[in-house]
């Protein structure tokens, strides 16, 4: 006999530490033991018993742990606790029954569940309400929103409560099973029982669940094929020799793993693009086992892996067209598919080409797999010449010779029409901003989001710090969280617009009439503003990157005058202007994101402007996350110098003269380059390391006898590491002679 109250008393304790321990002890071995009988009974074999225990244990010790006790004080693990009948499928696991005591929604949940993309494709295939009617009529449905809430729904406002939910991108798993309140007294066999019945009850979810997760698999081991492929490809494109090369593949975000290639010629870098696998859209909401692929972050290739998934061989025949606009988009593909042809690659009904065939009962490709992947990033290639989007063009004024007709491309689904949603719920943009390889902590996200978004009317930030913590690349990627777009992706619905130092008025940002051109100047800043104006239910991101090159408060007084006075700001006085308004007002949707650095070289900023924004200072850098988010390669060459680096940082961080994330990243990608020269050529590693720092670090090092201890230091860590005859201990060498006849030093003599 058990007593669900006392289970809810313990679910109730303050101190995380002393709760975590409690519900530890009182339960996991109780109900890992039963739930293991339990699924020994139904399964015999190929499961696992998931709980809750690990965790637990892990927060019960971290709260005990002075570093990390006051993180944990206000923590809410340990209000719950479950035990999970888990399988392995594939890479990933799924969980086939769970029991769950909640001491937040204050239930004990018994239930399966299904991932929202799951039902979402139960939906689109209209297979979702006679799934439903199927079901015992006694079983409830539970929308699990967070890790403690589950909302009841009814079967029959489920279809519509999950459709409601794609585009704002809300995707809760939906639990199907029991609740019971956390009171009164029950046997331990009751509580199996249930969960027995339940198991029974839910055969046919069950088996539809498993089913798509092998189907899942396969698809994923088709796109692991392709993925995996490391080495770089060899081709020759309109008579030009060129070699492809491929970045880490990135860890999974979002169903979608990221990897970017590069086409060089000679070892230089021609243009740039991604890789993206994907086993469903966030964005959508749908199952998408696609592999994707772009150029100067516009894709060009969509290509469906599941056509593949067959008990036979199957040719992997990609469609292609064009959406552009303006354009003759037939012409277009003719020629794009004309170029595959020169190229090598068999192409049919003057629509789709072939990429290769797959060998199902094999699972293997008949071809090697890099000769695949090659031909997706020669197709990609090719289709970005085509289609003119972007800055990248081949050159073709040599013919195509023999070589150039082996494997090289491949083509694909490319210009699907993009839907641009955008969503300010800061969980659905922490969860994008996540996937990114960039390193911002959630407070800092959180800080933005909310100085961005506090007041309807007035949307400016100003972002300070030293150069190279990323004060553009956070305004980027927040902008392009709000519309669920990665880091990298081209979004439509921002500018980086630099600032001049020789802005001295509103024509800066507003534009002018001018008399001698007989037209209107236009800017990038008034581009923007009249498309917000058209697109009101979009925002719109201007970033002015280093807006204190030039007096702020002179080029950006028409801004902050309209934005307080909601008055219109005029333009012209002319009649004979219709594109053109003569005035204009700041719309709601402009978000207005400044970055500035402090130096001799920029302009301190007015109490008018300060008082009319949310100003953030971007000084902390976290090394670690950035050193551990870095190509693997780098990490395993470099451990030495970064940690070297690392201690040079801690010491000038008190005096504000650390570095950035850019100079780390610099140095680095010097350091990691030298180790890829014959051997011979190669400088040594103490030496390479003294010239970055020479280079990176110390040409910001000045100061008066403030400094005195800090070159003392420097001094000695340089002597130690690097040696009294190393550049970088030189340099220190003369500033402290420079600092203690003249009072202050600087780098540069």
């Amino acid at each position: 006999m058990i007593n669900l109250s006392k289970y809810q008393q313990i679910f109730d304790i303050d101190n995380t530490a002393e709760r975590c321990k409690k519900v530890n002890d009182t339960m996991e071995q109780l109900w890992k033991s039963e739930l293991e009988q339990l699924a020994s009974e139904l399964l015999g074999q190929d499961y696992r018993i998931a709980t809750y225990g690990q965790t637990l244990m892990t927060t019960y010790h971290d709260a005990l742990n002075p570093k990390y006790a006051e993180q944990k004080k206000d923590s809410s693990i340990g209000k719950k606790y479950f035990a999970q009948i888990a399988r392995q499928i594939g890479d990933k696991e799924i969980n086939l029954l769970t029991i769950e005591f909640n001491g937040v929604d204050k239930q004990l949940y018994v239930y399966a569940e299904m991932s929202f993309y799951q039902a979402h494709e139960l939906i689109k295939t209209g297979r979702l309400l006679p799934m439903l009617n199927e079901l015992d009529s006694e079983l409830r449905i539970f929308i699990r929103k967070d890790s403690f809430t589950r909302d009841e729904i009814h079967r029959s406002a489920l279809e519509k409560t999950l459709n409601a939910m794609v585009k704002p991108r809300t995707r809760p798993w939906i639990l199907f099973g029991q609740a019971v309140p956390l009171e009164g007294e029950y046997e331990v066999i009751e509580i199996i029982n249930m969960a027995r019945r339940i198991w029974e009850s839910t055969l046919d979810l069950r088996n539809y669940v498993i089913e798509e997760r092998k189907y899942n698999a396969r698809a994923a081991h088709i796109l692991a094929l392709i993925a995996s492929v490391e080495a770089p490809y060899v081709i020759t494109m309109f008579g030009y020799p060129y070699e492809i090369h491929y970045g880490a593949l990135e860890n999974e975000k979002s169903g979608t793993r990221q990897q970017e290639f590069t086409l060089k010629r000679d070892g230089q870098t021609i243009v740039q693009g991604h890789f993206y696998y994907s086993e469903y859209d966030v964005r959508t909401g749908l199952n998408k086992r696609v592999v994707a692929v772009n150029v100067e972050n516009n894709n060009h290739i969509y290509a469906d892996v599941s056509v593949l998934l067959d008990d036979h061989h199957k040719e992997w025949w990609i469609p292609k067209s064009f959406k552009m606009q303006n354009q003759d988009n037939e012409a277009l593909k003719h020629r794009a598919l004309d170029l595959l042809k020169e190229h090598g690659i068999q192409v049919r009904n003057d629509s789709e080409y072939l990429t290769g065939t797959y060998n199902n009962s094999e699972q293997q490709f008949e071809e090697d797999p890099a000769v695949i992947k090659g031909r997706f990033a020669c197709a990609a290639l090719l289709f970005a010449h085509v289609s003119g989007r972007g800055s990248f063009q081949f050159p073709e004024n040599q013919v195509i010779t023999d070589e150039a007709t082996t494997d090289t491309l491949v083509d694909d689904d490319s210009e699907e029409t993009v839907d641009y949603n955008s969503n300010f719920n800061f969980s659905v943009i922490y969860e994008t901003i996540q996937n990114c390889s960039l390193t911002f902590d959630k407070d800092l996200i959180r800080d933005l989001h909310l100085n961005l978004t506090a007041l309807d009317d007035k949307h400016f930030v100003i972002l300070s710090g030293i150069s190279g913590t990323g004060k553009t690349q956070l305004a980027k990627l927040y902008a392009n969280a709000v519309y669920g777009l990665p880091y990298e992706a081209d979004n439509p619905y921002l500018s980086i617009i630099p600032v001049r130092p020789d802005w001295t008025d509103g024509t800066a940002l507003f534009g002018y009439y001018s008399s001698f051109e007989n037209r209107y100047i236009m800017t990038e800043f008034l581009r923007v503003l009249l498309h917000a104006h058209k697109e009101r239910e979009k925002p719109h991101f201007i970033v002015l990157d280093e807006m204190n090159l030039a007096r702020v408060e002179y080029y950006l007084s028409d801004y902050l005058s309209g934005v307080e006075s909601h008055k219109e700001i005029p333009l012209h006085n002319r009649d004979d202007l219709e594109e053109i308004p003569s005035k204009i007002s700041i719309p709601p949707n402009l978000y207005l994101i400044g970055t500035i650095n402090v130096d001799e070289t920029t302009h301190s900023i007015s109490d008018k402007v300060l008082d009319r924004a949310f100003v953030m200072t971007l000084s902390d850098v976290d090394l670690e996350t950035f050193w551990n988010r870095l190509d693997d390669g780098i990490r395993a060459g470099l451990q030495n110098e970064f940690a070297y680096l690392k201690r040079l940082h801690g010491i000038l961080a008190p005096y504000h003269l650390h570095f950035g994330y850019r100079t780390m990243n610099e140095m680095l990608q010097k350091m990691s380059r030298n180790l890829t020269l014959n051997v011979e050529d190669q400088a040594s590693r103490k030496a390479m390391l003294d010239q970055v720092i020479s280079e990176k670090v110390l040409p910001k090092l000045k100061g008066d006898d403030r400094i005195t201890d800090l070159l003392k230091e420097l001094k000695e860590t340089f002597a130690e590491h690097l040696g009294q005859q190393s550049t970088s201990y030189g340099h220190i060498m003369r500033m402290e002679k420079e600092l203690l006849r003249y009072g202050a030093t600087q780098f540069w003599r």
